[in-house]
């Protein structure tokens, strides 16, 4: 029989508006008893029943936080909640702030709605076509970023407050874990400009990048071509055309500048193919392609219907656990109040001090989530090989100590080199595995358990072991060992319809790696709640987020509505269904922005006041809007357009209006309130210089965690590891060494 959901007896207090709603959610699906305080957008719409599912609702006067664990409100530093009393009064309370641009800072006080804070995050400067305003999505996609933080922070804060029984303030700003969410390695590239000068310094969006969406008989297939081994097996798929023949095509650079090319000859030679045919054909290659499709295609797909993750049309849980699995929806929780020690006079520690983490991880999902847990004081090793190394090496161009993108995703790990295609290479890293709290892995699914380390096998002889995986599909269903890759998860889930401009010329997605970036923050957030059983329990576990469920899970409310009517989500681009006026509008320079979202009258009255308008009562309402929102937009495209993006952004946000700048990754370097909040990480890199990364965008009162170190360079701590875990000297050492088990 399972053992309870992870946080089953936590009580938490939910006092967000929609924009906040998801973390609390999250923490209902770890088992915690929700209460939210009834808010004015519960109005029984998809995001209303997705975003607040597993929630007991309760009115304002009803509950006191003596009552309650972990609180939760996005209120803003303009509040008259006064929140230093608030942890005199309740010092064990864990209180976590949702913000749009943090408690401090020159613009803490602006008010962000979803589409002004994809702005501030730079998601919505690199989503769409170059000719096109930048695009969004809808959804809350950076304040949901906010809140994967929020539900992390307060899942290890938990464990903080096991040890002392104190409580803390946990602060996320929208802007900076959206950015880390999202779009982390532009931080990086001005960095590494002189490894490639072609690095895209400015985040200009590129439609689809050099993921090329492609069309085909019946829809568009994506692809990623990585490698030059990825492209001569796209050549081989094409069938050889004679326009794409020679070494210079296997350049990155060489065809990023020919990219129309590649389009009209794969447009050619797929026309009669069909998605299914392609991808049947791609996959025995082991070429990274995945079909796009709607999302009710991908609700309808064998893969999905395998592994079930809907409940009533309601995405149920973005984890997996083998021991504690989540309440299903709709069942009555467990509400045990769980018991804490009173505060104590103990000095707060790094949370995870004394935990070892194995690491088997590639490109994005699973380097960040351990990156989490090493910032968190976790002992954190790499598992490479020369000759299959991480595949953000590449990014190196020849040197793997140089990759922009790898050194961004593996700060704060020793790296380890062993073929794992040695028995004696296998041995080691099992042992390691078996000296170490926590596996974490995102291969091909059905890798692991070929080299003999998957979780089963894994677990006969350390049953405490806690083992973490995310694949693209998923394990288990038709799909669950098939290659995969962020921009083919986020085609598959159905999600290009949703982000991409309606006047393109295809549904392009982005060049972003979504959800690879936030998924990884998902996943941590499962580990720790693993660690916070284990240490009650003693039990470990398997975890798992499947990638593809991960960025459904973030638009919840789409397939919700999709489900329901039986009728796919019509792509409104910037534009939105109960809003007017709501885009991005031209300002003055080249390729400049402002995003502007008007969600009520109220708001109308001050954007007509803020740009000197004469009050129109024919456009008093909502309804009326929408019925002239071209003219509207064309109004307010004139009146932004002569107009600097921050000054204008300024005088807007002064008048109560919520609009914000569309910024870069040279706007983020160079911005004041970020760099008042510290925002970015420097470090030193042994071979790549001095680096900048986006800082842990989750910030404690009392819970220290460190910033993480540079990335390992290639086998750089292989000995060292080897000799402090399993106790190996330097003549055995020596000995693996010319076996070329240690390569």
């Amino acid at each position: 029989m399972p053992s309870p959901a992870p946080l089953a007896g936590v009580a938490v207090l939910d006092d967000t508006d929609l924009r906040g709603a998801l973390c609390a959610r999250l923490l209902a699906d770890l088992g915690a008893d929700v209460r939210r305080i009834r808010h004015a957008d519960d109005d029984g719409s998809p995001a209303d029943r997705f975003r607040n599912a597993r929630k007991q609702p309760v009115a304002a006067d009803q509950f006191d936080l003596t009552d309650v664990d972990i609180y939760v409100e996005n209120h803003g530093p303009a509040a008259a909640l006064d929140r230093d009393a608030v942890a005199a009064t309740h010092p064990g309370l864990i209180h976590v702030a949702l913000t749009d641009l943090g408690l401090t800072g020159e613009r803490a006080h602006w008010h962000l709605e979803p589409l002004p804070a994809l702005a501030a995050s730079g998601g919505l400067h690199a989503a769409g076509f170059p000719h096109l305003p930048p695009t969004s999505l809808p959804g809350y996609l950076a304040h949901d970023c906010a809140s994967v933080h929020g539900a992390l922070g307060a899942t290890a804060a938990i464990l903080e407050r096991s040890h002392t029984g104190h409580g803390q303030r946990i602060e996320v700003s929208a802007q900076e874990a959206a950015l880390g969410g999202l779009v982390p390695w532009t931080v990086i590239v001005p960095d590494y400009l002189d490894v490639n000068p072609f690095l895209p310094v400015e985040g200009t969006r590129s439609a689809d990048g050099l993921y090329y969406v492609l069309p085909c008989a019946d829809g568009f297939v994506r692809v990623v071509l990585t490698s030059g081994r990825d492209w001569d097996l796209f050549i081989e798929l094409l069938g050889a055309p004679d326009e794409l023949e020679g070494p210079e095509w296997k350049d990155l650079a060489h065809r990023g500048m020919n990219t129309p090319m590649i389009r009209k000859v794969a447009a050619r030679q797929l026309a009669d193919r069909s998605r299914a045919d392609l991808y049947a054909a791609a996959e025995p290659l082991g070429m990274p392609l995945g079909m796009v499709q709607t999302p009710l295609e991908y609700v309808a797909h064998p893969q999905t219907v395998a592994r079930a993750p809907f409940v009533d049309g309601i995405a149920s849980s973005v984890w997996n656990f083998s021991a504690t699995p989540s309440p299903r929806l709709g069942a009555s929780g467990d509400h045990h109040r769980r018991s804490f020690p009173s505060p104590s006079g103990a000095a707060p520690s790094l949370p995870l001090a004394g935990i070892r983490v194995v690491e088997f991880g590639v490109a994005a999902v699973v380097p960040e989530c351990v990156w989490m847990l090493s910032e968190l004081g976790a002992e954190v090793i790499k598992i490479e090989s020369t000759g299959k190394m991480d595949n953000l090496r590449f990014t190196g161009l020849g040197d793997p100590n140089k990759g922009f993108a790898f050194n961004t995703e593996a700060r704060g790990r020793a790296g380890v080199t062993l073929d794992l295609t040695l028995e004696e290479g296998r041995r080691l890293a099992r042992e390691l595995c078996l000296a170490a709290d926590v596996v974490a892995e995102n291969n091909r699914g059905g890798m692991m358990a070929k080299l003999g380390l998957d979780h089963d096998q894994l677990r006969a002889e350390k049953p405490e072991l806690i083992y973490a995986a995310s694949q693209g599909y998923g394990r288990g269903g038709p799909m669950g060992d098939k290659k995969a890759y962020g921009p083919l998860n986020a085609a598959f889930a159905g999600i290009h319809l949703l982000w991409s401009h309606p006047d393109g010329p295809y549904p392009s997605g982005t060049a972003m790696n979504h959800p690879d970036h936030i998924a990884g923050k998902m996943l941590a957030t499962a580990v720790l709640a693993a660690l916070d059983h284990r240490e009650r329990t003693g039990e470990g576990q398997f975890v798992e987020v499947c990638q593809a469920e991960a960025a459904v899970y973030l638009l919840g409310e789409q397939y919700l509505a999709a489900i329901e009517s039986g009728i796919d989500p019509v792509n409104l681009g910037n534009r939105h269904p109960n809003q007017a006026p709501h885009g991005v509008y031209p300002a003055d320079g080249d390729d400049a922005w402002i995003a502007i979202a008007i969600p009520d009258d109220d708001a109308w009255r001050r954007l007509e006041a803020a740009c000197g308008w004469e009050t129109d009562a024919k456009l008093a309402t909502t309804e009326a809007r929408l019925a002239s929102v071209d003219e509207i937009d064309k109004r307010l495209a004139a009146w932004t357009r002569d107009r600097d993006k921050n000054a204008a952004a300024t005088d807007l946000q002064q008048a109560g209006v919520s609009a914000m700048p569309v910024m870069g990754p040279l706007d983020h370097l160079g911005d004041p309130h970020l760099l008042s909040r510290a925002a970015f990480d420097e470090v030193e890199h042994p071979v790549g210089g001095t680096e900048h990364h986006i800082a842990n965008p989750t910030r404690f009162s009392r819970t220290p965690t460190r910033t993480a170190g540079p990335a390992p360079c290639l086998g750089a701590d292989t000995r060292r590891i080897l000799s402090e875990w399993l106790g190996l000297d330097d003549a055995e050492l020596d000995r693996l060494a010319e076996t070329g088990a240690l390569a």
